[in-house]
């Protein structure tokens, strides 16, 4: 993806970055001083080898699907690339990657796998970030057929990313829950693909059965794993999308 948009405002990752209404004078003499409609972003800083590093804050969700979509590009292409040959079976002519293409096919997982992973990812940073900057007081939440009250760190160290999507969000963006609505299905698959790459069971190792997943990356599946992230994301902001999300949109995502 093009990381700048047409703002001027810098790279679309950036967490939070606004222009000012009005003159800044310097906060302390010496200080910067800006004009109205100067860029000001959401910076941090940190003690350093006896001063100070500083740097603009990424958006988390941002930088997880950035990785995810050009992981997902780089897959498409090494896919596209790898060629087959004719091959018995037991059960009659089939196909096999030709064994110079094994290197390539290799790849083509393993770029998979990390789009699948960063795809999850995206989410998982977008509800412990909602969570903790949304909620200010404890919440009465549903566990093992119990209610109890949590905090929002018990919340986001305490419930899955599908419970925090499907009943904890929904809340705090006054919205429907997703759950049983269109953007569900597309990310209970990318859940499985996820479960799936970073777990590991054998049954996904060996890749003997259709619903494995180097066969399901191999049936394309993955091509749909970061738009699955970005249909949930516009589930819950309606309005006043971020930058990193209005990026999303331009690129069709």
């Amino acid at each position: 993806m093009n990381k700048h948009m047409d703002d001027d405002l810098g790279d679309w990752r950036i967490a939070a970055v606004t222009r000012l209404a009005a003159d800044l004078s310097e906060a302390y003499p010496g200080g910067p001083s800006h004009k109205a409609g100067a860029p000001v972003y959401q910076t941090t800083h940190i003690e350093k080898d006896g001063g100070y590093l500083g740097f603009v804050v990424p958006s988390a969700p941002a930088m997880a699907l950035n990785v995810a979509i050009e992981s997902c590009v780089q897959a498409n292409e090494l896919l596209k690339a790898i060629e087959y040959k004719d091959v018995a079976t037991p059960d009659g002519t089939g196909k096999s990657v030709s064994d110079e293409h094994i290197e390539g096919l290799y790849n083509f997982f393993e770029k998979c796998m990390i789009s699948t992973t960063f795809s999850y990812q995206a989410l998982e940073a977008f509800c412990n970030h909602s969570i903790i900057t949304k909620l200010k007081v404890p919440l009465v939440v549903k566990r093992k057929n119990k209610k109890v009250q949590m905090t929002p760190q018990e919340i986001e160290r305490n419930l899955s990313t599908s419970e925090k999507l499907s009943s904890i969000l929904p809340k705090l963006f006054n919205v429907p829950t997703p759950k049983g609505k269109k953007p569900w299905e597309p990310y209970k698959k990318l859940q499985s693909a996820r479960d799936s790459t970073i777990h590991l069971k054998t049954f996904d190792q060996y890749a003997t059965y259709n619903e494995s997943l180097f066969v399901r990356f191999l049936d394309g599946e993955f091509k749909e794993y970061p738009s699955a992230t970005a249909g949930i994301l516009r589930h819950f902001i309606r309005e006043g999308q971020p930058r990193w999300l209005i990026a999303l949109d331009k690129e069709g995502i």
